[in-house]
């Protein structure tokens, strides 16, 4: 009989043991897991609540270069207005191509804050070597990966 005693206090020892180590062991890839997932629909959260509309497309000429103005309302969440600057513009057909990081941002309509909020306009305006004719397709995208496209023709 105290040898039955013995060896299950002996298993009884062994089993909270192991339960511990796997504890010990899994409780922080259970909290990096619960970590990334939180981070992951954050970033989808600020996806989802991103939306904008361009407006407006104008070319116009200028000694040679051609001068890009679009505006866009915002009909999502309220963004940074440095954010904006920080966004890529594409501009391309069939025979042009244009990938533009440098640009002005100005908000048209705003209340004089440094935030786009939810109905206001932003103007975008760049400037681009040489003369464009014909249809092109400009795409706009966000710091955050969410894009907006339009045709324009010049």
């Amino acid at each position: 009989m105290a040898k039955e005693v013995v060896t299950t206090s002996i298993l009884m020892i062994a089993a909270v043991v192991a339960v511990s180590v796997a504890i010990t062991v899994m409780m922080p890839a259970v909290r990096d897991l619960a970590h990334s997932y939180t981070s992951v629909s954050g970033k989808l959260s600020d996806k989802v609540q991103t939306d904008a509309e361009i407006i407006f497309i104008r070319a116009s000429e200028i000694g040679g270069r051609t001068q890009v103005d679009f505006w866009l309302k915002n009909l999502g969440k309220s963004i940074n207005a440095d954010l904006l600057g920080k966004g890529d513009i594409f501009i391309y057909s069939d025979n042009y191509y244009g990938h533009f990081t440098n640009f002005d941002v100005s908000i048209e309509n705003g209340d004089g804050d440094n935030y786009w909020e939810r109905g206001e306009t932003a103007k975008i305006s760049l400037l681009i070597d040489g003369t464009l004719s014909g249809d092109y397709t400009l795409t706009y995208v966000f710091y955050n990966g969410v894009k907006i496209s339009d045709i324009f023709s010049r």
